[in-house]
């Protein structure tokens, strides 16, 4: 990125970067301190969100853990998409992932909607399947 401002597309890009090379330093600086990453959907089918992580030191120890507990994070087939105003970013991606410790393959379907305002990311919503997930961790469902 140069001196100037990123846009959102390259923070975006940096986001994903920092998860795929495992290198959350990477996003560090990118991250408003009041940014708030959220999951949507969870194993109960409740409209509630999954989690919700609010703050940088929140978001940080959740990207922390993917890069702790997955040996890789592969987003396959990115295909971004930029908002007219040039603040969101969404993208959708296959993810191919390997659990630490067991190598079980993780397959995921994922669309991420990243805002961000004055070259900093401040809110992250990531959905995925639920179920995929409940079941590579083992958590009941419904």
């Amino acid at each position: 990125m140069s001196n100037d401002r990123p846009t959102a597309t390259q923070l975006a890009e940096t986001f994903f970067e920092a998860l795929e090379t495992r290198d959350i330093s990477l996003i560090d600086r990118y991250l408003a301190d009041d940014v708030v990453e959220v999951i949507p959907y969870s194993n109960t089918g409740k409209p509630e969100p999954f989690y919700v992580f609010t703050g940088k030191a929140e978001v940080l120890d959740y990207l922390r853990t993917i890069v702790t507990n997955f040996s890789r994070v592969l987003l396959a087939g990115k295909r971004y998409s930029v908002t007219d105003d040039g603040n969101t970013v969404f993208l959708q991606a296959e993810g191919d992932l390997v659990q630490a410790g067991t190598d079980a393959a993780y397959r995921n379907v994922y669309v991420f909607k990243i805002e961000t305002r004055d070259g900093q990311i401040v809110h992250i919503d990531e959905y995925a399947n639920p179920i995929t997930y409940a079941l590579l961790a083992g958590l009941p469902l419904g």
